[in-house]
Order: C-alpha cells, then sequence, then structure tokens
C-alpha cells in the first residue's frame, strides 16, 4: 500500500528535523565531553530515556505486555551494547571534530550489510558487496594508516561503527520476535541500570550550565526519538533510510557554526565515497525487495 504524498512529505520533513536534532545532541555531547567523563551524561540521558519509554509503553499496551520480551537476553544485549557504543562515540568528540566523526562513522550501514549474511542469513550478492569494499576505501582514505598524519583516536568512530552495526543486527533480530515498545522500554531500562554505577563513579559536580546541557541533551533525544516514530507513521522506512546521511551535512555545519571546525580535502572525499556506497546498497536492497530475491 502507497503512502499519500503529502504524509510521505510530512514523515521526510519530520524525519530531517529528528536528525538536525540528533547533530544538535552531538554539538552538546562536545561541550560537555571537555570537563566530564561520557559515563556521567550518558548515565542522566539514560534515566530520563527510561521514564519517557515507560510513559510510552504505558499509552501503547501497558508496561507489564512491553516488559514482557520474547527474547530477553538479546534484547539486554543489545541495550548494553549501545550504552558502550554512545559512551565511545562522545568519548571520540574530545578528539574529533563532528563532521570527521560522522564521516568514519557512515560505514555502520556497511558494516551491517557485511554482517547479515553471517547473523541473519541474507544473501548480499557481488554488487553490494563491492559497494561494502569501495566504502571501507572511503574510510582508509579517511584514516590514512601508514601515513604522518595518522592519528590512533580515528579509529574510535570505526570502533564505534562497528559497535552501532552490530546493534542494529540485533535489533532487527529482535524485532522479529518482539514489539517496538517492548525494545524501547528495555533500551531504556536496561541503558539506565547498566550505565548508572560507571555514572556515579565518573560523577563531578556539574555547574547550572552543564545541567543546563545536560537537559538539553536528554530532552532533545527524546523529541527526536518521537518525531523519528512519527515520520515512519507517515513515510516508509524504505524512504527515509537514505536520510540518515544529511546526518553529515548537519554535523559538518554544526562543526563550522560552533567549533570552528572543517573536515579536510581527503576527509570530505572518503565521506562522499562512504555516503555513495551506502547509498547504492540500499538502492540494491530495494531493488531486490521488489524483485522478491
Amino acid at each position: 500500500m502507497h503512502q499519500a504524498p503529502d504524509k510521505t512529505r510530512l514523515g521526510i520533513m519530520l524525519c530531517l528535523v529528528a536528525l538536525f536534532m540528533f547533530s544538535t545532541q552531538d554539538a552538546m555531547t562536545k561541550i560537555l565531553i571537555r570537563d566530564f567523563d561520557a559515563a556521567q551524561f550518558v548515565m542522566v540521558r539514560f534515566w530520563v530515556f527510561a521514564l519517557f519509554a515507560t510513559v510510552l509503553a504505558a499509552r501503547r499496551g501497558g508496561v507489564v505486555a512491553a516488559a514482557k520480551a520474547k527474547r530477553p537476553l538479546l534484547q539486554i544485549g543489545r541495550c548494553v551494547l549501545l550504552v558502550v557504543e554512545i559512551a565511545v562515540f562522545a568519548t571520540g568528540l574530545r578528539y574529533l571534530g563532528l563532521a570527521d566523526m560522522h564521516a568514519t562513522f557512515a560505514t555502520f550501514p556497511l558494516m551491517a550489510t557485511a554482517m547479515a549474511p553471517f547473523l541473519l542469513g541474507e544473501r548480499v550478492g557481488w554488487r553490494r558487496w563491492s559497494a561494502v569494499v569501495v566504502g571501507f576505501v572511503g574510510a582508509l582514505v579517511i584514516i590514512r594508516p601508514g601515513m604522518g598524519v595518522f592519528q590512533p583516536v580515528v579509529l574510535i568512530p570505526l570502533a564505534s561503527a562497528l559497535m552501532f552495526a552490530l546493534y542494529h543486527i540485533m535489533t532487527r533480530l529482535g524485532a522479529q520476535a518482539d514489539s517496538a515498545y517492548t525494545s524501547l522500554l528495555y533500551l531504556g531500562w536496561v541503558g539506565a541500570i547498566f550505565s548508572t554505577p560507571f555514572g556515579i563513579m565518573a560523577w563531578k559536580p556539574p555547574t547550572a550550565e552543564s545541567w543546563m546541557y545536560m537537559a538539553a541533551l536528554s530532552v532533545t533525544g527524546l523529541i527526536a526519538h518521537m518525531l523519528l516514530i512519527l515520520a515512519l507513521e507517515y513515510a516508509p522506512a524504505s524512504t527515509l533510510q537514505p536520510l540518515n546521511y544529511i546526518l553529515l551535512v548537519w554535523a559538518t555545519l554544526m562543526g563550522y557554526l560552533l567549533f570552528g571546525q572543517l573536515p579536510d580535502g581527503l576527509t570530505l572525499i572518503g565521506g562522499a565515497v562512504i555516503v555513495s556506497s551506502g547509498l547504492f546498497v540500499m538502492f540494491r536492497e530495494r531493488v531486490r525487495k521488489r524483485e522478491g530475491g
């Protein structure tokens, strides 16, 4: 069933606003990571998200029903992985610019495609495998191993992308058994509980300004997630998925306007190669689904 054009356009607009809000989150994270350990504000962020997920689950069938996961260990594992990934990404922002982080992090859809045959049993044809290889060549252009400009910190967004790709795969496996509200509820509470010991150990009394940033970080995350949920109600996921690369554009603008940082030429070239490869993979997935193969 096709979505009405007006509804699809609304879904696209909501998705673009959500992505902009995610980029503002990254900017606030970059400000906070200067003075605080990532564990501290990740803990605050997940406790706020846990309350949001609880309210949402209560309005959509009940908290008790949502808490009954058919694959609880999978749900717990994916949630713990995301907490670690967010902390690693935040730590990377201490050393790298927003655009530099996102240029390499954009490899995660390619990594997920490479994992799909082994973890999901999906067939990946030679065209998509070729796009994955080309995308990783783009990552090598950014990382530049063996060159004098190489810094080990550039591997942080690559590690973050690998964890997020695995999280994406685990989320798809969980979606085969549990509802979206179960996944959200587990994400909120497992994330909050797992991050709390680390957040307490790393706790440093925030200033009024820091509290403001932490509150804004948490609230913008909630709003962005709500906008994405609404966007998926108005437009199909296949239409919205390619828009994720707009995040790299937002990150570049934010990095320049707020921090005066711009990626160098090779990073821009590598990022363009990665984005092009990712878009081609998405295109081939749509063709495969349309052909029923």
